[in-house]
Formats: structure tokens, sequence, C-alpha cells
């Protein structure tokens, strides 16, 4: 479905982006992003989440660009800005990048970089898998 070229377009793009190695305490970014029709502008909100003592959690508000690349192996990619949801929040993501294999490819890699009390941290070369939601 996501293939097809008929269906790229009136269509609204939203993803379900799950990005992380899915190991036991590895920090996960759970993501719905959103592409309108006839546009390369993308927004969206993600949570980042780790189960570790005490939990790591943070809600972020992201928005840029998505663009493909169409020589070699064809990629999509994604450059997002993030800002926290809410004022003094101190956990949230301020730069995603994701790399899809294909336009609305249902994988690939991602890099981000999140803060946590005013440190960086910087989760290079994961996994990302999207369920693709067309919209009307």
């Amino acid at each position: 479905m996501a293939n097809d070229p008929n269906l790229i377009f009136p269509f609204n793009h939203t993803g379900v982006f799950t990005i992380g190695t899915g190991q036991p305490g590895a920090v996960t970014l759970n993501a719905i992003l959103t592409v309108p029709n006839n546009s390369s502008i993308v927004s969206g909100h993600g949570t980042l989440s780790q189960a570790i003592d005490p939990p790591l959690q943070g809600n972020t508000s992201f928005n840029g660009v998505v663009y493909s690349l169409g020589f070699g192996a064809a990629k999509q990619i994604y450059a997002l800005v993030g800002t926290p949801t809410l004022l003094g929040q101190t956990t949230y993501v301020t730069s995603l990048f994701i790399v899809l294999d294909g336009d609305w490819g249902t994988k690939g890699t991602a890099t981000y970089t999140y803060l946590k009390n005013g440190v960086p941290h910087v989760i290079a070369d994961v996994p990302v898998k999207v369920q693709w939601l067309l919209q009307g």
C-alpha cells in the first residue's frame, strides 16, 4: 500500500514511528508524524521513555521537513526539530533525523538528541519501524 504511487497524493500521510532497539532498559522514542498532501512539511509529537529507576519520560512536539533521495537505493529523509510540550519541561528530544528505506517505507534508522536536565544525550543509528495511516 505505501509503495503504490497512486496513493501518495492527494492523501495526507500519518505514520506511527517506533524508534529504538526494543532491548530491555533501552531508550525508546514513539512518535506520530504527519505530512500534509502535496507538502514536504512534517509535524507531530512523540514520547521518549526508558524503563529504568527512576524512569525516563519526556514529551516532544516535532516540526521539520521530509524529502526523497532518488539516486542509488531510494531513501526518504526526515529532519526534525523538537521542542518541549510543557513550559519548564527538562526532558525532551531536541533533534530527530530519520532515514527510511524507500518513499513511505516501513523501516529504516534514526539518530536523535535529547536533553535530560540540560545534559544532551545522543542516540545514534537505531532501528525505526513505521505503520502508515493514510488520511483523506
